[in-house]
C-alpha cells in the first residue's frame, strides 16, 4: 500500500521504519548538523537523533572497510531519539555530495522490501531516493515507486518534497 505525505518532515514519522537516502560512509551532517537542522533526509535525521544514528551508521559502515557500502546496498540501525524503531539506510551514493543513478534505485527498492520484512517492519517512511542531493527526477524516482512498492504486503508512506 501507497500513501503520500506532503510538507511533513520524514524524520518525526512514526512509521516503524524511516528510510534514510545514505551515502557509503555514514556520514550524515557532521558536529554541526547536531545544532543546526540541514535540508535533507539524512540531516533531518541527525538533527533529531542528536547525532545517535549518524553515530550507528558509521560505524556500521566502517565494518564494510574503508569505502563503506557500495551504491545500491542496504543496512539497518536502530534509530535512538527518533518516532520509529529503525532506520534502513539506502545507499545512493558512495560518497556525500555525488549524484545517483536511477538503476541504484531500481535495486534499493527490492532489498529495502527485503530487509523489511526480515525486520517485521509493517510501515516504511520513505523519501524520493536520490532527489535531493543525488539530482534525480522527482517524476521518474516516483513512477518506479509506483511500480515496485506496491507489490509489497508493507504500507509505504511516500513523503514528497
Amino acid at each position: 500500500m501507497l500513501t503520500f505525505v506532503k510538507g511533513k518532515d520524514i524524520a518525526l514519522s512514526s512509521a516503524d521504519a524511516i528510510v534514510n537516502a545514505a551515502n557509503g560512509i555514514g556520514h550524515m551532517g557532521g558536529k554541526s548538523g547536531v545544532f543546526t537542522r540541514g535540508h535533507g533526509v539524512a540531516e533531518s535525521i541527525h538533527f533529531i537523533s542528536q547525532g545517535s544514528v549518524e553515530k550507528l551508521a558509521k560505524t556500521e559502515c566502517r565494518k564494510q572497510g574503508i569505502l563503506g557500502y557500495a551504491p545500491g546496498e542496504v543496512f539497518i540501525t536502530s534509530a535512538p531519539n527518533l518516532n520509529c524503531k529503525y532506520v534502513i539506510h539506502a545507499v545512493t551514493m558512495r560518497f556525500p555530495g555525488s549524484k545517483s543513478r536511477i538503476k541504484t534505485i531500481k535495486r534499493l527498492l527490492p532489498k529495502i522490501i527485503m530487509l523489511a520484512e526480515q525486520n517485521d517492519i509493517k510501515s516504511v517512511a520513505i523519501p524520493l531516493l536520490g532527489t535531493g542531493t543525488g539530482r534525480l527526477s522527482m517524476s521518474e524516482v516516483l513512477h518506479i515507486y509506483k511500480e515496485i512498492l506496491p507489490k509489497s504486503k508493507i504500507h509505504f508512506m511516500v513523503y514528497l518534497q
